[in-house]
């Protein structure tokens, strides 16, 4: 279980100087953390495993056979805590730009001997091309927009050049007609993507979307979302004022 035992174990190894750990998952998989996120990457466990944010409706529960994007997938806890539903007939497809987090993620999915998961080195962007991937010390916050970090923490310590891409090219990437839930943690991007991405959201049966209202309007997003198709929910987070997850489903 994520539990105090597990907190005091990160907290002591990072005291005593580790650079990294592996933590036990409450479904039995196995992630490994980088200690230098400590303690913040124990909320973003948390955050999936515990308080259920991207579960809060059984609409978002990903199914046995589902192809699931997990745009934003940083040491992998959403990646991991989806495969698991999924199941051998399903597939996760894991985007993280920035590179330490995405070696992380790679090594995570090998412990887990997982054969079902694509891990792809992009930033969804807007439009194809570079961009400058902006990151504080608590990379689960690294944006291509600098005052999302700036935001947040006040700082932007790294600065990476990064492959951006459409989600059309996304989607022609991953040669799928069809996903059957799409995950959005972007960081204040989320609002742009899917404005230009109006065509390919007949593609999408479910958008579970991380808002972070510093930099996306609630009502805007719901009213793209609807005005093409979508039936939306909306769980704004007590724990965090800024921040609200919604679900899209395509209506039948």
């Amino acid at each position: 279980m994520l539990g105090s035992f597990q907190a005091m174990k990160v907290t002591l190894l990072e005291a005593m100087g580790f650079d990294e750990t592996i933590l036990r998952l409450p479904d039995g998989m196995r992630i490994i953390i980088d200690l230098s996120q400590a303690p913040s990457v124990l909320d973003n466990l948390l955050h999936v495993y515990y308080h259920m944010d991207y579960a809060f409706t059984p609409e978002a529960l990903p199914k046995p056979g589902w192809r699931v994007i997990d745009v934003g997938a940083y040491l992998g806890a959403f990646t991991l805590w989806s495969v698991r539903r999924v199941g051998q007939g399903g597939e996760v497809i894991a985007l993280e730009p920035h590179p330490a987090s995405r070696a992380f993620l790679e090594r995570t999915i090998k412990l887990n001997n997982l054969y079902n998961v694509r891990i792809l080195p992009y930033a969804l962007s807007a439009h194809d091309g570079k961009g400058i991937l902006y990151s504080p010390r608590y990379r689960a916050l690294a944006s291509l927009k600098r005052d999302h970090p700036e935001y947040f923490c006040g700082e932007v310590l790294e600065e990476y050049e990064v492959e951006c891409v459409s989600l059309r090219t996304l989607l022609n990437m991953v040669e799928c007609d069809e996903i059957d839930l799409l995950k959005l943690d972007i960081e204040g991007l989320e609002y742009d993507v899917l404005k230009h991405s109006i065509s390919e959201l007949s593609s999408i049966r479910r958008i579970l979307v991380e808002v972070h209202l510093n930099a996306c309007s609630i009502p805007k997003l719901d009213k793209l979302l609807k005005d093409n198709g979508f039936e939306t929910i909306i769980k704004f987070d007590t724990r965090a004022e800024n921040q609200a997850f919604m679900l899209a489903t395509r209506k039948s």
